[in-house]
């Protein structure tokens, strides 16, 4: 099975075009940093390219670039970037070199998911 330095997982509320192009942008980013990626997508057919229990164990950090919920319990003791399905695509190299540097949250299991993202912005710096 193989592992992946980050994981990501992106969907907006239409699931048709930002979703996957968040998507491309995170695996691109990723491979110009010679990073290992896999994003899952919250599209309009449902979730594609799932991310397993293990994948989500083996991950260093988890980026979400969504609109909608993408259940974000799922990365409970995980340090998670939370923004906007917009940053994804147009800030995905900031993201991943944020993800590295151990930026963002961790999750607690019961910690809401807008909390969760609040708290990313601000220690971003990416508030509004």
């Amino acid at each position: 099975m193989a592992t992946y330095q980050l994981i990501a997982a992106t969907g907006c509320p239409t699931g048709i075009a930002h979703t996957y192009m968040a998507q491309e942008a995170l695996e691109q980013a990723a491979k110009r940093k010679g990073i290992t990626i896999k994003v899952e997508t919250h599209g309009q057919i449902g979730i594609e390219n799932e991310l397993t229990p293990a994948e989500i164990q083996g991950a260093e950090a988890v980026i979400i670039a969504a609109d909608k919920d993408v259940q974000a319990e799922r990365f409970a003791g995980k340090r998670i970037i939370d923004v906007p399905v917009s940053v994804g695509i147009k800030e995905a190299d900031r993201l991943i070199e944020e993800a590295l540097a151990g930026k963002g949250s961790i999750a607690a299991e019961n910690q809401a998911v807008d909390e969760l993202e609040q708290e990313t912005q601000i220690s971003s710096g990416n508030v509004g």
